[in-house]
């Protein structure tokens, strides 16, 4: 018996919304909670996933019966197969809450499909207002999972972000990937010109390219002249110690 058949009065979209509600409250009984989600996944329609992906967007005080209960949910929408892909994407799309979310989304698809999304998500929060950045640091944090030039020219925008998180995320993102000149221009660029405020993430790029060996170049002088703590300049690379 779904949603629809077990509601009086109102219309499906009305009930799913109040249980969808009543779902993510800290102040409904675990066990009642527990059920609304079986009945939702039962129901299985888009609005119906959507309010139960809801649930992910709660976080109960006791951390683990609020993990034990989000695993349930994960196991629910896992069981929905490809009807769960659309609401999915859609509730990816809006929510802050995105990482057990995404994790359900990669086991449902290709790695192309997760990558593609990814980036779509990375694209709307660079374009949104800089003043919320959790999401876009999070999202730069899970981008190092992937490979690919339209990885990097993600990541490249974001090495001179004004939020910190952001930028050393960026940082990781373009470590992962394949080294190429660019990659080595835009890091360099940034240890040397003396706007990285951030020491860790001064280290960090000092860290790579000492153990790339990366010849500094034109950023030779400059860095030599402020090297990052435990580097210095020896002829034309960076070495610890």
């Amino acid at each position: 018996m779904g949603l629809l058949d077990w509601f009086k009065g109102g219309s499906s979209e009305s009930k799913i919304k109040k249980y969808g509600k009543k779902l993510r409250n800290k102040d409904t009984p675990v066990e009642e909670r527990e059920s609304i989600a079986h009945d939702l996944a039962e129901d299985g329609s888009e609005e119906a996933v959507l309010a139960l992906l809801g649930r992910f967007e709660m976080t109960y005080e006791h951390s683990m019966k609020d993990a034990s209960e989000k695993a349930r949910v994960t196991n629910l929408v896992l069981g929905l197969g490809e009807d769960a892909i659309k609401p999915l994407e859609i509730f990816l799309r809006a929510s802050n809450a995105f990482s057990r979310p995404l994790s359900i989304y990669e086991r449902l698809t290709t790695p192309e499909q997760a990558q593609a999304l990814v980036l779509e998500l990375v694209e709307a929060e660079f374009k949104k207002s800089g003043l919320k950045p959790k999401k876009k640091r999070d999202l730069l944090v899970k981008l190092a999972d992937f490979k690919g030039p339209k990885v990097v020219e993600s990541a490249l925008r974001f090495v001179d972000d004004f939020d910190e998180g952001c930028r050393a995320s960026s940082v990781e993102v373009l470590i992962a990937q394949q080294e190429t000149e660019e990659i080595r221009e835009t890091l360099l660029k940034r240890l040397s010109s003396g706007e990285e405020e951030s020491s860790r993430i001064c280290f960090r790029i000092a860290e790579i390219a000492a153990a790339r060996s990366w010849p500094l170049g034109e950023h030779a002088a400059a860095i030599a002249t402020k090297p990052p703590m435990n580097f210095a300049v020896n002829g034309d690379r960076l070495v610890a110690g």
